[in-house]
């Protein structure tokens, strides 16, 4: 089906870097505007309590039980996938006021709890600078190896700026979603990196081989070429991890659904990225030179 493609993608590059640029805007809007509320329990701090009701209940209904105990400032958060669930998310411990409120005024209503997690706030800080830095070190780690493989500080610094991409779109709307961010997010986002590489590697390899074989042909021309002859790959992989990825989104239980949404955001993006922005920025730095 793709074997043949002559398909012009650098001729609209600066339309593709302006959607890029909106997307990652309304994204870190929406995770600035969260604030603290973004931060699951492995950052923030806290408990949290988790609920399976038989018949489910609305949020002012769990709310408004909440704020006669005293608990005001409780998050709560609902999935559509699981109508049944409550997380209730609080600074202080609240487990036994919430259970025995929730038997009281749900006794037509039976409920299991699924978890009840609890993290100090000294523990969170400490394990939110632990994720910031094991970005850091993979996007460090990465901008080092592309250097010294393909020799060019342009082709490096172009896969570093689409991981980027790829991590801020995939983190912004996982949020936008409703979902918090966690030690499993943090999962997710390296492994993201990781398969956006993976892809980046091969069209720069594909475009190294041709501008041996091409000689002085124009460099758009030897990148437009190899993203031709590797477009049946991208799209294969993607399609194959998909399915996986989804599997685990509709079948992998309530603990692995954000994981895995944040990995169908970041493959989508990463492919994107991959073939609309990574090798138009290498492209316009060579122009600038």
């Amino acid at each position: 089906m793709f074997a043949n493609t002559n398909i012009d993608f650098l001729s609209k590059s600066h339309i593709f870097f302006c959607i890029s640029v909106l997307v990652i805007a309304v994204s870190m809007w929406g995770l600035i505007s969260k604030k603290d509320q973004a931060y699951g329990i492995d950052f923030a701090g806290g408990q949290v309590q988790e609920y399976r009701f038989q018949e489910p209940v609305s949020t002012e209904t769990v709310r408004h039980a909440l704020k006669q105990i005293g608990f005001d400032d409780a998050l709560i958060q609902r999935f559509e996938q699981f109508p049944n669930n409550v997380i209730i998310r609080t600074s202080a411990d609240s487990y036994e006021q919430v259970s025995a409120k929730f038997k009281e005024d749900f006794r037509d209503n039976p409920f299991e709890v699924l978890r009840i997690e609890k993290v100090g706030p000294v523990v969170g800080k400490a394990l939110r600078k632990a994720a910031l830095l094991a970005m850091v070190l993979a996007m460090a780690g990465i901008l080092l190896y592309f250097g010294f493989r393909f020799k060019h500080f342009d082709f490096a610094a172009a896969a570093v700026v689409a991981l980027l991409h790829d991590v801020f779109i995939a983190l912004g709307l996982l949020v936008m979603f409703g979902r918090q961010i966690d030690l499993l997010v943090i999962t997710a986002l390296l492994t993201i990196a990781g398969y956006s590489v993976n892809d980046t590697i091969v069209i720069y390899d594909r475009v190294r081989e041709n501008l041996l074989k091409m000689g002085k042909a124009p460099l758009a021309q030897v990148i437009n070429l190899s993203l031709n002859q590797t477009l049946s790959r991208t799209i294969l992989t993607t399609s194959a991890t998909l399915l996986v990825v989804i599997a685990i989104y509709l079948k992998g239980g309530e603990v692995l659904n954000t994981f895995a949404l944040c990995l169908i955001i970041g493959f989508f993006a990463g492919t994107y990225s991959t073939m609309f922005i990574v090798s138009p920025l290498v492209l316009a730095w060579q122009k600038k030179k």
